[in-house]
């Protein structure tokens, strides 16, 4: 449906580089990253508001590149949602149809998409008189009136509360799937990113660092940045080595057993979740990767608890509130931890900054010490 290939774009100093991308029919997909990453910027050429420097953008069959906007057929939700204030909100439904010169479809499309966004009773105000939610549905309207082939959102929940940003979110994938529609959504949230992607694309300093389903890029980010961005709680770096019984990661005089293929220096990953915690004195399980050690904090997170542990490898896992409940841990407990090799996603150490073999002091010359 939309295909990007090697797209660069220079708007001063920055610089968006060497972007493909491909987006499937009906796809709900997000480009995720920190402000300043380049989001906009790759949703403004799509939408025919920027030019790029080199590269094409197809949608369909078209190549768009050189087209009006008005021609690309695209629905864009600006950041702002740029109603026009002087317009009631039946006006700025219809107001794309109108620039097609599509008057005669105006009172149909405003009745059916008033309807389907719950702004029946909104019709006569103007912007001035929308909440936050309100404005944004309307805006949401008014770019599909004209029956887009892609919708572009961007970051489309960035100044609602948080009740009304779950409750924007729902009806946003209730939309997109209900009318069969091929979406891409930016943001910067990755709680948002999970509710609402098929698929994403992280974005940083202007280059996609990885695309995956949300759940790839969580449980196998390949990279420090991707694994900071989707708040990995256990990074440790080490040295990856071929094994009998398969790849091991050397931490000092620790060994991670994992299931990746790996060699040399790498960090080596493992979520929270994955992680099981038991009692010390009745802990059975597991014969890989089983850790003795201490319970320092306890914290509530969601439908459970954070653990962290401290020792040779310290920790963060998740435990439920049942077994929280059966196991009443607390500050000083010893425990026993375990997580399986599959659990364990390993990426190169080449080329990221801070690595060093975690359990191993750091060595430094005596220049270095002088620092």
């Amino acid at each position: 449906m939309v295909h990007i290939e090697q797209l660069d774009v220079t708007i001063g100093e920055f610089q968006l580089r060497d972007i493909t991308l491909d987006i499937a029919e009906q796809e709900y997909f997000v480009v995720l990253g920190p402000t300043g990453a380049g989001k906009t910027v790759l949703l403004e050429c799509i939408a025919g508001l920027t030019d790029p420097d080199r590269g094409s953008i197809r949608l369909g069959n078209r190549d768009v590149l050189g087209l009006p906007p008005e021609q690309r057929r695209v629905g864009y939700l600006p950041q702002d949602y740029a109603l026009f204030p002087h317009m009631t909100v039946r006006e700025n439904l219809g107001f794309g149809l109108m620039v097609q010169k599509r008057s005669r479809e105006i009172p149909a499309k405003i009745e059916r998409l008033a309807a389907l966004l719950g702004i029946e009773h909104l019709l006569e105000r103007l912007p001035a008189k929308l909440s936050g939610g309100e404005k944004q549905r309307v805006a949401l309207g008014r770019a599909l009136a004209i029956d887009p082939e892609i919708m572009l959102l961007d970051e489309p929940m960035s100044a609602l509360d948080v009740a009304t940003r779950e409750r924007i979110g729902d009806e946003l994938r209730r939309i997109h799937d209900t009318m069969g529609i091929t979406t891409l959504h930016i943001c910067h949230n990755f709680d948002e990113t999970l509710r609402l992607a098929d698929r994403v694309a992280l974005l940083h300093a202007g280059r996609i660092v990885q695309v995956g389903t949300p759940e790839e890029i969580m449980r196998h980010p390949n990279g420090l940045f991707a694994a900071e961005f989707v708040r990995t709680e256990n990074v440790f770096g080490g040295v990856a080595e071929s094994a009998a019984a398969g790849t091991r990661v050397r931490m000092g005089s620790l060994t991670l057993a994992t299931d990746a293929t790996a060699a040399g220096r790498v960090f080596a990953t493992v979520r929270p979740d994955d992680v099981d915690v038991e009692p010390a004195a009745t802990a059975t399980g597991g014969n890989e990767n089983v850790f003795e050690t201490t319970v320092s904090q306890v914290e509530v997170c969601g439908d459970g608890y954070m653990l962290r542990t401290c020792g040779a490898l310290p920790l963060t896992a998740f435990v439920s509130r049942a077994s929280n409940r059966r196991h009443q841990f607390e500050p000083g407990h010893s425990v026993r931890v375990h997580f399986p090799p599959e659990a364990v996603n390993v990426f190169t150490a080449d080329g990221e900054d801070g690595w060093h073999e975690h359990g191993v002091p750091e060595t430094h010359s005596d220049g270095d010490r002088d620092k």
